[in-house]
């Protein structure tokens, strides 16, 4: 049989396996999503029936009752909600968002399709009429309900108090949109969890971005005088920043953007050779022998590319700094690279590969980014290697500073 015609089936059938599984991954995002309009809705008429909390009240309005259970439908299934009371005279106020949505699937196919093609203005347009026309409540309504959704994942993330845990590690990467970046911080606490610090939304990778960035998550409670070790791309203006906030930190810088970085330039009958020495290299267990491959690698780059060879140089020996502090060898894969951040960018991508216009909407881009964001992080796991971080820790607060600089 001809092996064009057995590769094509399998080939159709990886394709439907991997859109079936980013569908699926969309749709349980998206699920927290309706769940926030829904409460985003309740609060929207609460404040109208009784005023927005901690205001002071006229006679007209009632006054908030606590809550009750209840329940609505998403994707054919009822889902418990915990639904506001609103009193009056002693008399319970129907709400009619509530009324409003026992009758209407926020996740029904309609819906879904519009949400699944993504987050342009256009979308979103269509999507506010097609649940405004579902719900029967005014347009306003939703469309603040929308807003609030995500502006309270933004503030989630952006103002969660970083005290109360223990850091080791940070990973700083930038999931681009069109001409915009948003800048993301995640942390790996010393029992191995991942957990996101804050995002800005810039042009570019634009160091004051940045530095506003680790300035928050400063004075939200990472300490800099506690030792932590960054891990970044290969960002110029993120390295200034990290260096302005953090200067004693330990930065290691992601081996996998430098290897893009250096491939780049050399021809392609060069990159096997240096992909085997790139991975000989960063697989030394000893430092003194990762310098020496090191030398080596160099040596060789200066004979087929200087441009290649001034990338490497440029990077000194930070993609080998997890070497130097004599990390343990499961938890190092985790440590080379920014993937442990960019497996979470995944799920972003997924639900906006069609956007074509981020302008709608006061920081459209950077609410919709932490909503999913936020919803993605429930799901993540611990990083591989999390056994070994007690014993990496102490080689991180008492690795000598003045041996972080390279002397290449």
């Amino acid at each position: 049989m001809n092996q064009d015609a057995i590769a094509k089936p399998r080939k159709l059938h990886v394709v439907q396996d991997t859109y079936t599984e980013i569908r699926q991954m969309v749709e349980m995002q998206l699920r927290g999503a309706a769940l926030k309009l829904v409460y985003g809705l309740f609060e929207e008429e609460m404040n109208r029936l009784c005023g927005r909390r901690f205001s002071r009240k006229n006679q007209e309005l009632g006054h908030r009752g606590g809550w009750d259970p209840g329940s609505i439908m998403l994707k054919g299934q009822r889902v418990a909600v915990k639904k506001p009371r609103a009193k009056k005279n002693g008399q319970d106020q129907q709400l009619e968002s509530y009324q409003a949505l026992q009758g209407f699937d926020l996740l029904c196919e309609g819906v879904m399709q519009h949400m699944l093609s993504g987050v342009s203005s256009r979308n979103y347009e269509r999507l506010i009429d097609k649940i405004e026309g579902g719900l029967g409540l005014s347009r306003s309504s939703v469309s603040r309900a929308f807003v609030k959704g995500s502006e309270e994942a933004l503030e989630a993330i952006n103002g969660r108090d970083l005290s109360q845990q223990s850091w080791f590690a940070i990973y700083i990467d930038g999931v681009s949109f069109s001409r915009r970046t948003v800048i993301v911080a995640m942390g790996i606490t010393e029992s191995g969890h991942k957990q996101l610090l804050g995002l800005r939304e810039g042009d570019t990778e634009h160091w004051e971005v940045c530095k506003d960035l680790l300035a928050s998550i400063h004075e939200r409670g990472l300490p800099s005088d506690v030792r932590h070790l960054f891990v970044i791309d290969g960002s110029k203006a993120l390295r200034k920043a990290v260096q302005s906030v953090y200067p004693n930190a330990y930065v290691q810088r992601c081996m996998i953007h430098k290897e893009r970085n250096i491939l780049s330039y050399l021809p392609a009958r060069h990159e096997f050779e240096f992909r085997r020495r790139w991975k000989r290299l960063h697989g030394m267990h000893a430092f003194a022998d990762a310098r020496e491959e090191y030398a080596k690698l160099l040596d060789w780059l200066s004979k087929i590319n200087h441009q290649a060879q001034h990338s490497l140089l440029e990077a000194k020996e930070e993609t080998m700094t997890v070497i130097r502090l004599q990390s343990p060898k499961k938890l190092r894969r985790t440590l080379l690279s920014t993937n442990a951040i960019e497996s979470i960018f995944s799920s972003v991508r997924a639900s906006s590969l069609r956007v074509t216009n981020w302008t709608s909407g006061k920081n459209q881009m950077v609410r919709w980014t932490a909503a999913l964001l936020l919803e993605a992080e429930n799901h993540i796991k611990r990083v591989p290697g999390y056994k070994e971080i007690p014993y990496f820790l102490t080689q991180l607060r008492n690795f000598p500073l003045n041996n972080q600089k390279s002397v290449a």
